[in-house]
């Protein structure tokens, strides 16, 4: 068997005979400890070697069923999108600190992903509940038209100046009732809805509030003084039935409703309004989806003689046009 000479750094030959004694000897010089270079001879070695280049795989292309319909997802992506719980953290970007100005304005990526889930691109998006236009930016960001609807003007206009700081085409934003402007709108003209109600006598119910609540930034809705839950459920349904006109036949609406603890009990609004919607016979309730906002603070209400929830979640109400 060969041996390794350590003063003189060399490997006797092994004999030709003993293919056992080869083998052992290659794995032998290969412990040889090697002597250490110079920097510049490493230099001129590295300028020197060929450079090798690698195939580097294209990425994989999007493929979209060709009998999808619906939306432009990919099948692995359309089973992450029936989630029924949304817990996905989103930035707080697009102006957010001026948006913030209106009490319930959404994160425009939250509505993009809706707005993907229901709709191809290039197809229109309808909100009746304007605010801030959080559904208009979403539309933007993935190539999408949409038209908004606000009774208050100077929701409108800061809309408008997200759009100018943010370098986004600004989208068809209407000024007025919905229940009104709504009926002007070209029938079965609009792929999706996708909307905020307002929420029943949230500014009207401050009695009922803590002391160190802040009060809501959120416009008044209407002119009544007071509100009883079966009005606010007719005023929804107005405007939503006057929506449903503008949507096109078997297309989907996600409406967002936040349930509500008044007076003293848990306030299910988000299950009134769907009973409401489908005794009409306009709508079907396809799923509950429920948002689950990583981004809210929690409160101590009841503490320490009642259990009072503190409220980080909405629901999104899926609704199919009957």
């Amino acid at each position: 068997m060969s041996t390794i000479n350590r003063e003189l750094g060399k490997v006797s030959k092994p004999s030709k005979q003993d293919p056992l004694a080869f083998e052992m000897s290659f794995l032998e010089v290969k412990a040889v400890e090697k002597k250490p270079t110079s920097r510049k001879k490493k230099d001129t070695a590295a300028q020197s070697a060929p450079i090798v280049t690698r195939d580097v795989e294209a990425p994989a292309v999007k493929t979209v069923a060709p009998n999808n319909t619906l939306n432009d997802l990919t099948g692995a992506e359309w089973k992450f999108s029936t989630k029924s719980v949304i817990n996905k953290p989103y930035p707080v970007n697009m102006q957010h600190k001026l948006r913030s100005q209106h009490g319930g304005q959404k994160p425009p990526q939250l509505c993009a992903d809706l707005i993907q889930i229901f709709t191809k691109k290039g197809q229109k998006v309808l909100d009746p509940f304007g605010g801030v236009g959080g559904t208009l930016l979403g539309a933007s960001l993935i190539g999408r038209r949409a038209t908004g609807v606000e009774l208050d003007p100077r929701w409108i206009e800061i809309y408008k100046e997200v759009t100018t700081l943010e370098n986004l085409e600004e989208q068809e934003f209407l000024q007025g009732d919905s229940k009104d402007v709504l009926l002007k709108i070209e029938p079965k003209s609009y792929d999706f809805i996708l909307t905020d109600v307002p929420y029943w006598n949230i500014d009207k119910l401050a009695k009922t509030r803590s002391k160190t609540a802040k009060a809501s930034k959120l416009a008044t809705f209407n002119d009544s003084e007071d509100q009883t839950k079966d009005q606010w459920l007719d005023e929804m349904d107005q405007v939503l039935t006057a929506a449903h006109k503008c949507l096109k036949d078997g297309k989907y609406a996600a409406v967002f409703i936040g349930d509500m603890y008044r007076e003293s009990r848990y306030h299910m609004l988000s299950a009134s309004l769907a009973d409401r919607l489908q005794a009409t016979g306009n709508w079907t309730l396809k799923a509950n989806l429920i948002w689950y906002d990583v981004s809210k603070m929690l409160h101590v209400y009841g503490y320490p003689a009642a259990f009072v929830p503190s409220m980080i979640h909405q629901n999104i109400l899926i609704l199919k046009k009957s």
